[in-house]
């Protein structure tokens, strides 16, 4: 609505808050969106929801014009008396409801779960969308290095092809923004493909992304391999535990420094953004473990995987850390991997392991 609607409205009506009766105000100033605000301060502001920012606000605008132009009928923060919750926005068409939030600050996990609880309660799926981060250029789009905080990190989802994606919107731009094939390197950087999809030509559900072409996938590759090399260059300068880091008395075992490690230390996996470690440094211990100990690919067991991961390894979920160890040890016995062999001598070329990251982890993307 324009100004002079809203100065009309404010004029001839009457407002009371649909939480807790009381009256509001609409206020209609020059610099912050309109909104509604008590003329009394209640303790309503802490019964159900957070005070929105106008980015939230403007947003939330946003997509309740986007779910109604796909066919959705849309009640913006609706409150669902089963679970005294109120999404951001309830949309449904037909038999299908869902709770759409739109989440522009960092709020508790915890929180996010709760919500979720209760939406599953109901029987009301919910969908996710964060703003889009601030550190994402929506302008420049294609392959590239980016960081995504642990809080971003929770709400990245796997899809049908097996894609971890991060979908978010961008009120300034009103652009979906997809965070796509998303590649952990270590702590919270990732290689990931950024493409955007104006409000007007999204559909829900949500359209999907197109796969890697090979031109990105040797991008993939190129920036994990320049980073990898970048911090093992840098590795033996940055140790705090001297003759106690474990990592450089590995390397000392088998006879190579850090740079030097073949590419197959510190290859990429489906789900190593777990690992508080860099990939190098566990699937190293790893390696010197299954040598040292005498353990046979064949013979490993889960049991055996617990110890390794709590003698050697700082990990945020254990099972799937356990997938992933399961992962490595897969990908060792691909490559032929000689255990008996220091890691130094066997070098492989880094055509073959470029062609194994290309099918076992753009392609299966």
């Amino acid at each position: 609505m324009t100004k002079s609607q809203l100065e009309l409205i404010r004029s001839t009506s009457q407002f009371t808050c649909p939480q807790c009766g009381n009256p509001l105000r609409l206020k209609i100033g020059k610099v912050v969106t309109p909104h509604f605000a008590h003329i009394v301060l209640s303790d309503c502001f802490t019964s159900f929801s957070e005070r929105e920012s106008p980015t939230h606000l403007i947003g939330k605008q946003q997509l309740a014009e986007f779910f109604t132009r796909v066919g959705f009928q849309v009640e913006v923060e609706a409150f669902i008396p089963k679970i005294s919750q109120r999404p951001d926005l309830l949309v449904q068409k037909g038999r299908n409801l869902f709770a759409v939030e739109f989440q522009c600050s960092v709020i508790p996990i915890d929180d996010v779960y709760k919500r979720n609880l209760g939406y599953s309660q109901v029987k009301i799926p919910s969908v996710w969308l964060l703003r889009t981060p601030a550190n994402i250029n929506v302008k420049a789009t294609g392959v590239t290095f980016i960081k995504l905080s642990k809080f971003e990190q929770s709400f990245i989802t796997i899809d049908s092809s097996s894609k971890p994606t991060l979908i978010t919107y961008d009120p300034t731009s009103t652009q979906f923004v997809y965070i796509s094939h998303l590649l952990h390197i270590s702590g919270s950087s990732f290689i990931a493909k950024i493409c955007t999809l104006p409000n007007m030509l999204q559909t829900f559900p949500f359209a999907h992304i197109k796969p890697l072409t090979q031109t990105e996938a040797n991008q993939y590759w190129n920036i994990y391999q320049h980073k990898r090399s970048k911090f093992l260059t840098n590795r033996i300068y940055s140790s705090k535990f001297g003759t106690r880091d474990k990592f450089l008395n590995n390397c000392y075992v088998e006879r190579i420094l850090p740079k030097d490690l073949p590419l197959y230390i510190g290859f990429p996996l489906l789900g190593s953004q777990v690992f508080q470690n860099h990939s190098t440094e566990w699937q190293l211990a790893l390696v010197c473990a299954l040598s040292q100990k005498q353990v046979d690919f064949d013979n490993i067991s889960e049991v055996w995987i617990e110890a390794f991961l709590a003698e050697y390894c700082r990990v945020i979920d254990f099972k799937i850390a356990k997938d992933v160890v399961m992962q490595y040890c897969q990908l060792l016995q691909e490559i032929n991997f000689d255990l008996s062999k220091l890691v130094s001598q066997q070098i492989m070329q880094e055509t073959f392991l470029k062609q194994l990251f290309h099918r076992l982890i753009v392609a299966k993307r």
